[in-house]
């Protein structure tokens, strides 16, 4: 009995040398090939932007193309879904979102992936607070005046988002749940489009990424009422907070962050986070997240995990309040 104990505990340090030996070859040689980052939501919008510079940065840290794969859809859950099924070597990442870890487990049954299962958490390059922006139409110039406008008057005013499940649509509903407002939300395939009926007055609000509505609100086609982050925004520093505009404990937005799938191996992760925090601290990546509308530090590893679970925990007591979550 004794020897065939001995001979089972020399097997399991034979294969943790292996394996560990073939770890270390992994991270010494990778990467060896283009990777792909999978964006789950289509191009154009926030998302796209941010993938694209995480994408640019991170290959030539790595010495490696990075692909962009844009696979939108279902609030981003085919595109993570796929990812998540992906080979778990580094050679396929995600970049992750609110949306996507946070958002849709708190809102959806019957999900393709498993957020916290399926996934490593690897860097967060950035988070973009959203801007509460109104058609010219609309008499109001600050979010007090407007929810004033809108309290009582049922159905009188559109509130759009680039679709079921983002964080744009739970932003609004948050708005909505704080001063019981009737606002009809009308969701859209895409922040494109969203954007344009607000421009055309299809809608009256929406609680829009500030790289988007920054130009159309410097153009004087829409109006600024609030911006949904701690501070105000660089790109938009007359507009008050949430906080200055009277509405305390309102700071949510959406972040953006890089996942690699369930086993990828370690000595590939560490590769992974220490070129995200180099990353981090160039000049002209900081300015392109800031020209975005992103703020924060990137933050890698445990910290960010930690991160995940605090934010998931926020929308889920959004989507509670809001009352919107499908029955599970």
């Amino acid at each position: 009995m004794f020897k065939k104990i001995r001979k089972a505990l020399l097997v399991s340090m034979v294969l943790a040398a292996s394996t560990g030996a073939i770890q270390l070859a992994q991270a010494q040689t990778y990467p060896s090939k283009p990777i792909k980052l999978i964006v789950p939501f289509a191009p154009g919008g926030a998302t796209d932007s941010v993938g694209r510079t995480v994408a640019e940065y991170l290959g030539t840290r790595l010495g490696e193309p990075i692909v962009v794969e844009n696979r939108g859809g279902a609030g981003g859950t085919i595109g993570s879904a796929a990812a998540a099924r992906s080979a778990p070597d580094g050679y396929t990442l995600l970049l992750g979102t609110a949306e996507t870890f946070g958002i849709a487990e708190n809102m959806f049954k019957d999900l393709p992936f498993d957020a916290g299962r399926d996934f490593t958490p690897v860097a967060l390059a950035t988070r973009i607070p959203s801007v509460f922006a109104v058609n010219p139409t609309v008499q109001a110039n600050d979010m007090k005046g407007f929810i004033a406008l809108a309290k009582g008057k049922s159905g009188k005013y559109n509130i759009g988002s680039p679709g079921i499940g983002t964080n744009i649509q739970l932003i609004g509903e948050l708005l909505k749940s704080r001063f019981q407002l009737d606002l009809i939300h009308v969701p859209y395939k895409g922040g494109g489009q969203a954007m344009a009926d607000l421009l055309a007055g299809q809608i009256q609000i929406m609680p829009s990424a500030l790289s988007v509505a920054a130009p159309h609100i410097k153009a004087g086609k829409l109006r600024a009422l609030a911006v949904t982050g701690p501070n105000r925004s660089p790109l938009l520093p007359q507009v008050p907070t949430m906080a200055e505009a009277g509405i305390p404990d309102f700071v949510v937005g959406g972040w953006f962050g890089v996942l690699a799938p369930a086993g990828t191996p370690q000595p590939v992760l560490d590769r992974l986070e220490k070129e995200m925090i180099a990353i981090g601290k160039m000049p002209d990546f900081k300015e392109k997240m800031l020209n975005l509308g992103g703020e924060g530090d990137v933050i890698a590893g445990k910290e960010f995990a930690a991160f995940i679970t605090h934010e998931t925990k926020r929308w889920k007591d959004i989507v509670q309040a809001a009352g919107i979550a499908e029955a599970k």
